[in-house]
């Protein structure tokens, strides 16, 4: 595969491509699903294929082919070619790329129990045993979902700076859901968890930190109380706190957004704008849900530090965002399949961990709102405003935690947020793996941080 690669390259550039990269993606994906106590669906699945990437006068040329034979890849360069020059005509942006340091490596990523060893039976067995114990944990119990999923992802990136790269990376995932019900009343419960890693990872599962925690806290959450509505200080927790830094700034710091004006962020490079207390990184060389070695253009990661201290350092860059707004690429650049050329994106994302116990951050708080469990988060870049449905929260009065609440849910202002960060805790946590969604493609990423107060965030509630 390699030598086709090399070979389509050389051909870009006997043809006149002033840039070409030619990537092979394979992507071998097992999933189990369970709904009450039967197992739904049972699913395996290979995606295969190249992607070719060329420059031709001073114009991006993109195609793709899932027969990766020398006659169909041949085909698909001309392809890619005859795109680039057909958008030579129109006036538009002109196609730039930083030139790096080729890389030449193989990363296979390293399991303890290898996912192509253990039978579809055992994974099926072993969700009805972790659902299972969700659903017969109370009668309130009304329905439970089970989803499990692993995939073996192999890349090849080959360009003409001299780069040829192979990473094989295994990821493994699994998630409960429990809806209980009482009356016309009805609460969630859910856990997650997933990381490059093989089998190893559900063996370690325990039912009672697992679905049964799930099932415990969606029974509980039906005795909960509608939040107070106003402005409040707020504490949320590693995963409230994973989802805000995620989708309120994530988004922002991607060098595309930035470059195509559609980032809050874009023109305060080197500018406070955050508390002193807010580090933020993303970093693919991170064991998470988002780690990787090497990103899809064949860039080496390096973790990406973009707020130190409270001052905006850099952004998460492609090398083209690179070219385009300067900077240092260090990895970000990621593609769906064989099918999406590579674009900006997120990896493990997360604030830094302060010197706190949650004890002290909440003895200040006279009368606050703790939030626990994220459920959903969208940001509007451009306004820099963010919405956060959270799974449960309780009410903080005189620096204890009181009452139990449900369907709470906050936004605000990005930057106004990141200002008003109040205190950090030491307790990082990140464990929030999940699929991101942008410009129709979707990327595995990870998220987190450890508590921390933010003052003056709106709490939607009904009282």
């Amino acid at each position: 595969m390699k030598d086709l690669l090399e070979l389509t390259v050389q051909k870009a550039l006997n043809e006149g491509a002033s840039f070409c990269e030619a990537r092979f993606f394979e992507e071998r994906g097992n999933s189990v699903s369970i709904e009450n106590g039967i197992a739904r669906s049972l699913s395996s699945g290979i995606l295969r294929g190249i992607g070719i990437r060329v420059i031709v006068n001073d114009r991006w040329g993109f195609a793709s082919t899932n027969i990766p034979t020398r006659q169909n890849v041949e085909k698909t360069l001309q392809d890619a070619i005859g795109g680039a020059k057909s958008i030579t005509a129109q006036t538009g942006e002109k196609a730039k790329i930083v030139e790096v340091k080729p890389s030449v490596d193989t990363i296979i990523h390293d399991v303890k129990i290898k996912l192509e060893d253990v039978s579809p039976e055992e994974k099926v067995k072993r969700m009805l045993e972790i659902e299972g114990a969700a659903r017969n944990f109370s009668d309130k119990v009304k329905d439970t979902f089970v989803y499990y999923g692993d995939v073996i992802t192999r890349v090849i990136v080959c360009n003409s700076f001299g780069t040829l790269i192979e990473e094989v990376a295994p990821r493994t995932r699994v998630f409960c859901r429990v809806i209980a019900k009482e009356g016309d009343n009805m609460q969630d419960g859910f856990e997650g968890v997933g990381s490059v890693a093989g089998y190893e990872i559900i063996e370690n599962i325990e039912v009672e930190k697992f679905s049964l925690k799930a099932a415990k806290r969606a029974v509980s959450l039906l005795s909960a109380h509608p939040p107070p509505r106003g402005a409040f200080p707020i504490v949320v927790d590693p995963k409230v706190g994973g989802l805000f830094i995620h989708e309120a700034f994530g988004h922002n710091s991607e060098g595309d957004l930035v470059f195509s004006g559609q980032s809050i962020i874009a023109n305060r490079l080197g500018q406070k704008i955050a508390s002193d207390l807010v580090t933020i990184i993303d970093d693919p060389t991170r064991r998470g849900f988002g780690h990787f070695i090497y990103d899809h253009e064949g860039t080496k990661a390096n973790p990406h530090v973009l707020v130190n201290n409270g001052v905006l350092v850099g952004f998460l860059h492609s090398l083209e965002s690179v070219a385009k707004i300067g900077g240092k690429p260090e990895g970000s650049a990621r593609a769906q399949s064989h099918h999406h050329p590579p674009i900006v994106r997120m990896s493990n994302t997360y604030l830094a961990p302060g010197d706190l116990t949650l004890e002290e951050i909440l003895e200040d708080i006279d009368y606050g709102v703790y939030l626990a469990g994220s459920q959903y988060g969208y940001v509007e870049s451009q306004k820099g405003q963010f919405t956060c449905k959270v799974e449960e929260a309780w009410l903080i009065e005189k620096g204890e935690l009181t009452e139990h609440l449900r369907d709470v849910a906050i936004s605000g202002l990005t930057l106004e947020a990141l200002k008003n960060v109040k205190a950090v805790g030491k307790d990082f946590r990140m464990d929030m793996p999940g699929m991101c969604g942008k410009s129709g493609q979707s990327m595995y990423v990870d998220a987190g941080a450890p508590h921390f107060r933010i003052d003056g965030i709106v709490v939607g509630g009904r009282r």
